[in-house]
């Protein structure tokens, strides 16, 4: 919690800069937006764990929503936005379910704009938090003697940090942004070891080499000042 604090902190006073850095006559247009897309990762090391132990492996190509905040100025925007993807995947015995949520600023440099179009290129910072899940579909709850209850329930999570160059591709409207195709490569350069809340755990691993590449598009709903 507090490394998601002090990103989110980090990201607003990176806007603020940039905006109190324009003359007043060119300050910038500030919008929400909302989307979605696909993401596709690199296979997880605890994969080589999961496949062993003939368990479900985490989903490597997902659906993902996001929800943002744009500013932007004549030379280039930040976004600042927060994306979530889950999935769920089953075999003979066991189920796997996962949650990952993101954290991300965006910064482009705008390479063409007009009052018809933005193409711009730049980098993206991110912070993730993954939560991942395998239960047996055999378990037993039983409410009028949950002593003898059998369950087998493993929970796991790690935290993240990935960084990667990404491209812009917006649309128009009247000199007004009205949605925005991105794509992006990002490389996950911290990576936190898998623990539990529920469990004490050994020989844990980093995901060292991890990546994904993210499209989607957004759309913008709302200005929030002019």
């Amino acid at each position: 919690m507090k490394k998601i604090l002090l990103f989110s902190l980090l990201a607003i006073s990176t806007l603020s800069f940039a905006q109190e850095a324009k003359p007043k006559e060119k300050e910038g247009k500030r919008s929400i937006y909302f989307g979605g897309g696909f993401v596709s990762n690199s296979k997880f090391a605890i994969d080589n764990q999961l496949e062993a132990s003939n368990l479900p492996q985490i989903q490597a190509n997902v659906p993902e929503f996001v929800f943002g905040l744009n500013g932007f100025f004549e030379k280039g925007f930040l976004d600042m936005e927060v994306s979530s993807n889950m999935f769920k995947k089953s075999n003979s015995a066991t189920t796997s379910n996962g949650a990952r949520s993101n954290l991300r600023l965006r910064g482009h440099y705008n390479i063409v704009n007009n009052n018809n179009i933005v193409f711009s290129g730049g980098l993206n910072l991110a912070f993730t938090s993954n939560d991942f899940n395998v239960y047996s579909q055999s378990n037993q709850v039983d409410i009028n003697n949950l002593a003898s209850s059998s369950t087998s329930y493993i929970r796991l999570r790690n935290n993240m940090f990935f960084a990667g160059p990404s491209l812009g591709f917006a649309i128009k409207n009247k000199g007004e942004q009205l949605v925005r195709l991105n794509v992006g490569y990002e490389f996950a350069l911290i990576t936190g070891k898998w623990k539990s809340d529920y469990a004490n755990v050994s020989n844990s691993m980093n995901e060292n080499g991890q990546s994904r590449l993210m499209i989607g598009a957004v759309f913008f709903i709302n200005k929030l000042y002019k």
